[in-house]
């Protein structure tokens, strides 16, 4: 698959129709199986740089900004790994980044992801809540018109963004070599452009059988079927240009929203003890997101299923 990006070589006319750099230097992924029944596809390791899901997205959408040469202005918590990825990638293509970031509860990795915006030179306004964080990102685009910055949606979880995440689907089918496939794929749901990706790549791929699994670590405001059915559409009308006619539409992701706890960012113990779990496969997991999805990654492997889970953490 030329250059790891298994979406080009599905749809060719893709390539010339969206825009696309190249940042992610370390597909296609691994997927090792760790236990009986339960894979990982390592997407802690897309990008020796800084990996993690949100490489996939950038590839898509800073292209854009880099055009315009503007300032790039984004969103998410004071711990947003997606926040550190596109400051990380944003200087390769010599653009500042702005971000508006709100509170969640200080863990190890926050802390960790705080000195890594500092390092980046990430220019900050804080918001009092996250509710109020459309508010004073519209603020901030208004009070930078003059500049013509560039609006990085949070979490990079737009239309052409979830792109990276189709081609990551196709991606998964293209290394599996079991019999079958799984019964499920499993990740978590913040900004929702990971799991529809997947949604879509694998009914692109024909395994129409195979659920996709969010597991909520965000508030239901942005975590829901009206969201997501949306983004699947938009995600779907691009991909319609590339040549693209579904027969039968993607599978819609199930919503699986026990293993939320009191709050977004909030670690809850059935996540700290998926993170134990995680460390003797080798796995490193952090309380807000991945914690939550493999907790219930490996509740249902133990139940039965045959799980893939997506690791989207980039590590410490």
């Amino acid at each position: 698959m030329a250059g790891g990006r298994a979406l080009f070589e599905r749809l060719h006319r893709m390539q010339d129709l969206v825009p696309f750099t190249p940042l992610a230097d370390g597909l296609p992924t691994p997927l090792d199986q760790v236990d009986d029944r339960l894979w990982v596809k390592r997407d802690d390791l897309t990008s020796s740089v800084y990996g993690g899901n949100k490489v996939r997205k950038l590839e898509f959408l800073l292209p854009i900004a880099a055009r315009r040469g503007a300032l790039l202005v984004t969103a998410g918590g004071i711990g947003s790994h997606h926040v550190v990825a596109t400051a990380v990638y944003a200087r390769q293509l010599d653009l500042e980044v702005e971000a508006v970031l709100y509170p969640q509860p200080i863990t190890d990795d926050v802390r960790r992801t705080q000195a890594h915006l500092r390092e980046q030179g990430v220019r900050i306004r804080l918001t009092p809540h996250r509710y109020l964080m459309p508010l004073v990102l519209a603020q901030r685009m208004a009070a930078l018109a003059p500049f013509r910055p560039y609006l990085l949606w949070p979490g990079a979880s737009t239309p052409l963004g979830t792109l990276g995440y189709v081609s990551a689907a196709l991606e998964l089918v293209d290394g599996w070599d079991q019999p079958a496939p799984p019964d499920t794929v499993v990740a978590a749901l913040g900004s929702g452009g990971t799991v529809v990706g997947l949604a879509i790549g694998l009914a692109m791929a024909g395994w129409t059988d195979t659920r996709v699994v969010g597991v909520r670590v965000a508030d239901r405001s942005v975590t829901n079927p009206a969201v997501l059915g949306s983004m699947q559409a938009g995600t779907l009308a691009l991909l319609a240009l590339g040549g693209y006619v579904s027969c039968s539409a993607a599978r819609p992701v199930e919503i699986d929203g026990r293993w939320f706890g009191p709050g977004y960012g909030h670690p809850t113990p059935a996540g700290d003890a998926a993170g134990e779990r995680a460390a003797s496969y080798g796995l490193e997991v952090e309380p807000t997101y991945t914690a939550k999805a493999f907790a219930a990654a490996l509740a249902r492997a133990d139940a039965g299923e045959r799980v893939v889970f997506v690791q989207t953490y980039a590590g410490g």
